[in-house]
């Protein structure tokens, strides 16, 4: 057995050695890097002091089916490229700047370094578009290395905090995974599709199944160098319709995994389609609320949901730009507090959190008691070893998740690049007490008799993922009534007796990282929540070199959360009327 383990591993070195040996992209990406750190200069201006290419092959294929039939089958293949260049030093550099002037030409030129590269192993097609690519961002450098020093001429005081951490080099090598998306694809998702041909009062219904084949090349000038695969399926279920006033009604299922077979088998997510329009059925006909002031408990994926969308977003270390408008810099601040609550940079060495909690983030965990963690990697996207961090420490934060763009109290990075800027990997949620799920419960029910309360509220699923997040946040932030903000997906009246009544169009007021500082017990029963992970709007001015645009999988380790106080309000019109007339799949 061990003669056949020791075989079977040397053929995977042989063939992994061997493929890197053959990789003509990786090679002309090497070549054309020496070339161009060596020999690239404008005149007598400043040359780079920092490289970086980065190659992501992308094998795609994405399914579509509506009440059982297809709706959509794109399979795609593209390989894009980026490019960093850095002029200046370490201390200053032409990043994290941005210029009012030249954003005149929209936003192009903030991804100008990122392009389409030939699918063949074309050495010299590929050597070419890098060097294009190169020069291209060589001569926009100067420009705003040469526009940041002289907007910092006019400023009295300037932060010293380095623009670019030294790193050590650091090399990791995976073979391109192989694995593709089959016809079981698209007979899955036709029967889970065909589920609501049962429901003709949900009005709209999708199930949309992604397959995702991420194969990234990097090096960068200091040596550092990684090949890495990444491949995900992501499972969304939609579906929304309208009460008798109009109220919009919505809900969806996401699943991520590395394969197919990661998912749940087809009976179940049968079952969990079934359950979801069952109880988008009854929210139909469920009660509202006006007002509720009180203690909430966030059971299960609510909690991870509402503990990844409001609180870790204020982890990342993210800097607000330079610019040669001082107006832009107010704005910018204004804006990313409001979309997201703002990083809590200052807060470093104060308490967010009670003291029996505490916050690590882990992406050498692959696994939590058999549930899958998607947010492992050894090596992050600027090629720095990746690391456990411990963020909070019984209640007290410690420190951020950082990229080499350091900020105050955050001079280097702690391997959390992915995308375009930093964002969490396996984020868990410890406690040095918990409670039993019925015991929550005594104590939500006792909590909310004190204030004179009827019954407490159990919110079961926040809904709608990370996008269905910002969006709400943007739309809140546009309008100043809130409207449009969407209502949260399952939440429960609890009564003194133990009985539950589902309620309809309730929205949380509002939710900023401080409110978790009122949380007063957590459960034993932590749950694994896995979403997408929007980045920080601040990571486009730091530069790094992402060529593609996937969004990074993030995977929260949480236990269930009773708040001693949140504020919920009923959602408000005006909604459009409903249909005239019932669905034709309606029985007549």
């Amino acid at each position: 057995m061990r003669s056949r383990v020791a075989a079977a591993s040397l053929v995977l070195l042989i063939a992994t050695f061997a493929h890197a040996q053959d990789d003509v992209a990786l090679r002309a990406m090497k070549d054309e890097l020496g070339r161009s750190i060596s020999q690239i200069q404008l005149q007598k201006m400043d040359k780079p002091y920092f490289l970086a290419y980065r190659m992501d092959e992308i094998n795609q294929t994405s399914i579509s089916a509506m009440l059982g039939s297809l709706t959509q089958e794109q399979p795609s293949r593209m390989r894009l490229i980026g490019v960093e260049v850095r002029v200046g030093d370490y201390a200053l550099d032409n990043s994290n700047y941005f210029s009012m002037r030249s954003f005149s030409g929209g936003m192009s030129g903030m991804f100008s370094g990122i392009s389409y590269a030939p699918l063949d192993d074309d050495y010299q097609q590929i050597r070419r578009s890098f060097w294009l690519a190169t020069d291209s961002q060589y001569k926009k450098a100067l420009e705003d290395l040469f526009a940041k020093r002289s907007a910092l001429e006019m400023r009295k005081h300037a932060d010293d905090v380095p623009d670019f951490s030294k790193e050590p080099p650091a090399t990791d090598k995976e073979p391109p995974e192989k694995s593709k998306a089959g016809d079981e694809v698209k007979t899955l998702a036709r029967d889970l599709s065909a589920v609501f041909k049962n429901t003709p009062e949900i009005y709209n219904s999708s199930v949309d199944l992604e397959y995702r084949n991420y194969y990234t090349r990097y090096i960068n000038s200091e040596g550092s160098t990684f090949t890495r695969a990444q491949p995900h399926f992501k499972l969304q279920i939609n579906a929304q319709t309208q009460a008798p006033d109009g109220l919009p009604i919505s809900d969806s299922i996401e699943l991520y995994g590395r394969t197919l077979a990661d998912l749940p088998a087809k009976d179940v997510l049968i079952a969990r389609t079934r359950a979801m329009a069952d109880r988008i059925l009854k929210l139909r006909a469920a009660a509202s609320l006006e007002r509720y002031n009180g203690p909430v408990l966030f059971e299960g994926d609510a909690a991870g949901e509402v503990f990844a969308q409001q609180f870790a977003t204020g982890l990342m270390a993210v800097r607000t730009p330079l610019s040669d408008d001082q107006r832009f810099e107010m704005f910018f601040n204004q804006m990313m507090s409001q979309l997201g609550g703002g990083s809590l940079v200052d807060k470093i060495g104060g308490r967010v959190l009670p003291e029996f909690l505490s916050v690590s983030d882990n992406p050498l965990l692959s696994n939590y008691k058999g549930a899958q963690l998607l947010g492992a990697n050894k090596i992050d996207d600027d090629a720095v070893e990746t690391r456990e961090t411990k963020l909070v420490e019984r209640g007290v934060l410690k420190t951020l998740l950082a990229t080499r763009t350091p900020v105050r109290a955050v001079p280097h990075s702690t391997g959390s690049r992915r995308g375009w800027g930093p964002a969490p990997s396996n984020l868990f949620v410890t406690s040095e007490k918990s409670s039993s799920n019925d015991e929550l419960r005594k104590d939500l029910l006792r909590r909310a008799k004190d204030r004179g309360l009827d019954y407490g509220i159990v919110v079961r699923r926040v809904g709608g993922g990370a996008a269905a997040s910002f969006m709400k946040m943007a739309s809140k932030m546009a309008q100043q009534d809130g409207q449009g903000a969407g209502s949260l997906a399952e939440v429960y009246k609890l009564y003194a007796d133990g009985h539950e009544e589902l309620i309809r169009g309730v929205e949380i007021a509002e939710m900023a990282p401080s409110t978790f500082k009122d949380i007063v017990a957590v459960g034993d029963s932590p749950v694994v929540f896995t979403d997408e992970f929007i980045p920080r709007l601040g990571a486009l001015f730091s530069l790094g070199v992402s060529a593609s645009s996937d969004v990074p999988i993030v995977s929260c380790v949480v236990p269930s959360m009773l708040f001693e106080e949140v504020s919920l309000v009923k959602s408000q019109g005006p909604f459009p009327n409903p249909p005239v007339s019932p669905s034709p799949l309606a029985k007549q």
